[in-house]
């Protein structure tokens, strides 16, 4: 058998995906997506957040909102709604990471414990993971 390795699109970045939550529901049968999004009156995407569960960790992948809608609330309805959903499915705590130049004082201020760092991981700036104990 021959093998290639190519750039990846968005069909194979989602086969990747689709690929390793299947081979994870091997060792934790309860899994499932979290993912949301964010539309305006014309239905064009301008936030979400790609997330998912396994069994009670919830995993969030990125959060995003598009810098036109930036400073009206929508990072915290999103994750906010993705804490709720997490921990009405079962899921006790959320783990997430971003960079020194997107959102760390954001989590912060929401109660994310910071756990990790590398410093410098990006240019000149640091990588976080942080963690949120869930309410039942």
């Amino acid at each position: 058998m021959e093998y290639r390795i190519i750039p990846a699109g968005e069909p194979e970045t989602k086969a990747v995906h689709a690929g390793l939550r299947a081979y994870n529901r091997t060792f934790v049968p309860d899994t499932e997506d979290l993912s949301l999004a964010v539309t305006d009156e014309t239905g064009a995407v301008i936030g979400g957040c790609d997330a998912f569960r396994m069994g009670t960790l919830a995993l969030l992948d990125v959060l995003w909102v598009d810098e036109k809608h930036r400073g009206a609330g929508l990072g915290l309805r999103i994750l906010k709604e993705l804490e709720e959903t997490a921990a009405g499915k079962g899921a006790r705590r959320l783990e997430l990471n971003t960079f020194g130049f997107q959102a760390p004082g954001f989590y912060e201020k929401l109660g994310y414990r910071r756990f990790g760092a590398v410093e410098p991981a990006a240019g000149t700036y640091g990588h976080y993971f942080y963690v949120k104990e869930l309410k039942e």
